[in-house]
């Protein structure tokens, strides 16, 4: 056991170093194309590493029905000897991604594909590879899906920037964004770093393997997958050129008016000073090179003044009027559509039709809760957040009571003791301040 331990040690040791060689390799030389790379990727250690991450990540099983379970029953060691005597015999193909539908809150639903458990770890092991190299080409502007970065991030750029004055404000939406990649020019990104042959033949494959829906296989011929592992890291490197136009003209300088673009994967905005149409021009004109296209409905052009407000990433930034000195502050909270999601989510987890004791619904409930607070409590939400603590409470209370077939909410018997206490209802709504 401990030889095993200092083995594994060992391995993650390697790969680290690994992994900082080649980041320090693609910051130094910008123009250096990577080769001999697939080999690194079907190492023992390597798939390993690809293994347990995709494991911690849980989720369903692909088209071929194969679960953790299956793999682990056969044997993790005998499984991950097989991939890689099929990588490395170059055998390997992947299977089309099975898609499913996600419920949106309007009502509509989102398409996301979920591949093959073992094309899972083989994305992981790519990405393993691949990040380090891309990282050193993104830009500070762009936050989604990067190591060390987070949408809080994102969130407190975007404060900072409207409270020195970048008021005039770009709410990008791009139309159907992942369904508009093209593979062509993807590629020729990718290959912008990547000199590897079998590395650019396998990402290939991965793009035009296509999807399975209802039980009939459809090619993909643009587009890339929403659910797969390697997918955020090749929807950064597509927006890319994006980012650097915005770095390379100097927007950001006060004489060019304080334009300033913050990306999280397909969600951007832009903040100026001043002058924000030179930025437009700019990304309408890389958004056209990249064959991409603006949702126009929902894209908008608006000034921050006192009483307007601009919605990313969950969160509204609205502008107000100090009580104190009439000076404009920026308030930072949950969005209307956000706590509209919370108040469905709380009616789906405690309902008296529910199976369940109502101490077991509000456990499940709890642990939405807190994923919710642990994203949302930043900012300056703390009336709202009481507000939201009182509808749950009440929630609960009506379920208890129609439990015994009173109607009302049972403030009388039903102390916060027992509320909170007994059922250990979530309480935990402190806000987290937006200074970093």
């Amino acid at each position: 056991m401990k030889e095993r331990v200092l083995r594994e040690l060992s391995s993650t040791e390697w790969l680290r170093e690994f992994q900082k060689k080649l980041h320090a390799k693609a910051k130094a030389e910008p123009r250096f194309r990577f080769y001999s790379l697939y080999d690194k990727t079907y190492r023992t250690d390597v798939l390993a590493e690809a293994y347990r991450k995709a494991k911690a990540n849980g989720g369903t099983s692909g088209v071929d029905g194969e679960t953790f379970d299956d793999i682990e029953k056969k044997g993790t060691d005998i499984y991950l000897a097989e991939l890689q005597l099929e990588m490395q015999e170059r055998r390997y193909v992947p299977k089309p991604v099975r898609r499913v539908y996600i419920p949106k809150l309007n009502g509509k639903q989102r398409p996301l594909g979920i591949p093959t458990i073992r094309d899972r770890i083989v994305q992981t092991a790519f990405l393993l590879t691949l990040e380090p190299i891309f990282e050193a080409d993104f830009a500070d502007s762009s936050y989604g899906f990067r190591a060390g970065k987070s949408a809080h991030d994102a969130v407190r750029e975007i404060y900072k920037y409207l409270n020195w004055g970048c008021v005039e404000v770009y709410d990008v939406d791009l139309e159907k964004y992942f369904d508009r990649v093209d593979h062509g020019k993807l590629m020729k990104l990718v290959a912008r770093r990547i000199s590897d042959a079998q590395i650019l033949h396998v990402i290939k494959q991965w793009l035009s393997c296509g999807y399975v829906e209802e039980g009939q296989h459809r090619q993909s011929t643009q587009g890339t997958p929403q659910g797969g592992v390697i997918s955020p890291l090749l929807a950064n490197i597509y927006l890319n050129p994006v980012d650097q136009a915005f770095k390379k003209e100097r927007l950001g300088n006060i004489s060019k008016g304080s334009i300033h673009l913050v990306r999280y994967a397909d969600d951007m905005v832009i903040l100026a000073q001043k002058n924000l149409e030179k930025g437009i021009a700019l990304l309408k004109q890389y958004i056209g090179r990249l064959g991409l296209r603006l949702n126009e409905e929902k894209t908008r052009w608006l000034k921050l003044i006192i009483g307007n407000s601009v919605d990313f990433l969950g969160f509204r930034f609205h502008s107000v009027r100090s009580r104190q000195n009439c000076a404009r502050l920026i308030l930072v909270y949950p969005s209307p559509r956000s706590q509209e999601r919370l108040r469905v989510m709380v009616r789906k987890y405690i309902h008296h039709s529910i199976p369940l004791r109502v101490k077991d619904q509000v456990e499940n409930l709890n642990r939405y809760l807190r994923g919710w607070m642990g994203y949302f409590r930043l900012g300056h939400g703390s009336a709202m957040f009481q507000k939201l603590a009182h509808f749950v409470n009440l929630r609960v209370r009506h379920v208890i009571w129609r439990r015994r077939g009173r109607r009302g909410y049972g403030f009388s018997k039903l102390t916060s003791q027992y509320i909170y206490g007994q059922l250990g209802l979530f309480y935990d709504y402190h806000v987290a301040p937006l200074s970093p």
